[in-house]
């Protein structure tokens, strides 16, 4: 967008701080949205910057190369957008039943239905043409959690929640389980944001680190990215470590665990009817993920955060969430025989470990051509039962 000095009134016909965020909560509301808090744009505080490069050296993030590449972004987004003078902050509530594949395979809840990119993003716009028409802006950016902002981190900054021991932000009136997003303006929109309240703090609770499977929640609000099943369903691109597999169970995309013993999102409500339900989920079992081609994955998962890990990613889940489960050994079978990705068909392997399906691992073996694949199916034939 160009910027267009002409747009906005005159000085003498601005419009009063308290005038402004009135037409900016009615424009939100208008389009789905509700304002949590006005910021201006700046760098982040020194303690959290200092936090997430600690962070980052440590190797926490895992192979998300991407947030180091754009750490100068996160620590000050007038380094992304220098026209920046302002941050509107939404949050909208996704608490809902939890839910899977046919049959099993769990999937967190924030991706059974609508992409929350595209919904928060759409209603983002909305509200920056919104502002824009009223005068009160001229750029603008909508921006999730694809953008190089730390959006959390300005959320608690902007007083619209507080950080829980699981590391993520804890809503007054959700809990856990709200998405967030932000719409950056060229104007010094007013400065509004909640007092925050006294009550606001997780006390001696553990209960988030105490279930998690894997240790990632290694203490009060510290994540190791590595460990966690999120990272591993979602954004890990290769092989899962061995042992991590079984702690797994049978998750096939991203946890709830340390969202669903938070006490704060006892009384988050029902949201299901706005974020609708992903036909796939019902159309689908575990054993027919690894049947799909890429076209067919693309058919069956347009429009949905699932598409994040890729067929193979997806279909690699499967297999571990398939051997914990003890079943699907004939498609299991097939992946590994026939899957042009060599990711899945080492981790077929291990399932078919898992079942002491000895015979199609010794198959397999002799016409194995990858070395990886060709270990992984070694180590399932050690570890078979029987074996």
């Amino acid at each position: 967008l160009q910027s267009n000095p002409d747009r906005r009134p005159a000085p003498r016909d601005m419009p009063s701080d308290s005038q402004i965020l009135a037409t900016l909560q009615q424009a939100a509301q208008e389009v789905g949205l509700e304002v949590r808090a006005t910021t201006p744009v700046e760098a982040l505080r020194a303690e959290v910057r200092t936090r997430i490069r600690q962070w980052m050296h440590e190797g926490r993030a895992g192979e998300m190369d991407y947030l180091a590449a754009a750490a100068p972004l996160l620590e000050d987004p007038r380094a992304w957008k220098d026209w920046a003078q302002s941050m509107v902050l939404v949050a909208l509530p996704y608490a809902r039943e939890a839910g899977s594949f046919r049959g099993g395979g769990r999937v967190a809840r924030y991706a059974l239905g609508r992409d929350y990119h595209n919904l928060i993003g759409k209603r983002l716009e909305r509200l920056g043409k919104r502002l824009r028409a009223a005068g009160l802006v001229d750029r603008f950016r909508a921006c999730t959690d694809a953008a190089p902002l730390a959006e959390r981190e300005w959320a608690i900054q902007a007083h619209t929640g507080w950080r829980g021991k699981n590391t993520l932000l804890l809503d007054p009136d959700f809990g856990p389980w709200v998405l967030l997003g932000e719409l950056l303006v060229d104007a010094p929109l007013p400065d509004y944001r909640k007092p925050v309240r006294r009550w606001a703090s997780c006390g001696s609770c553990t209960r988030c680190l105490d279930i998690c499977p894997t240790g990632a929640l290694d203490a009060a609000w510290s994540l190791d990215a590595r460990l966690c099943l999120s990272y591993l369903t979602i954004e890990l691109r290769g092989a899962i470590p061995h042992e991590l597999r079984p702690a797994l169970g049978e998750w096939v995309f991203g946890c709830d665990l340390c969202l669903e013993v938070c006490p704060f999102g006892d009384h988050a409500g029902e949201h299901d009817a706005e974020w609708g339900r992903l036909p796939a989920l019902d159309e689908l079992r575990l054993e027919d993920l690894l049947g799909l081609d890429e076209a067919r994955f693309a058919a069956h998962f347009q429009g949905s955060p699932l598409r994040r890990p890729g067929r193979a990613g997806l279909a690699r889940n499967a297999c571990v969430a398939l051997g914990n489960l003890g079943r699907g050994e004939a498609e299991l079978s097939l992946a590994l025989e026939q899957d042009p990705a060599a990711l899945v068909r080492g981790h077929a392997a291990w399932a078919l470990g898992r079942l002491d399906a000895r015979a199609a691992l010794e198959a397999a073996w002799a016409k194995e051509q990858d070395a990886e694949v060709r270990d992984e199916i070694d180590r399932a034939l050690a570890e078979a039962r029987g074996g």
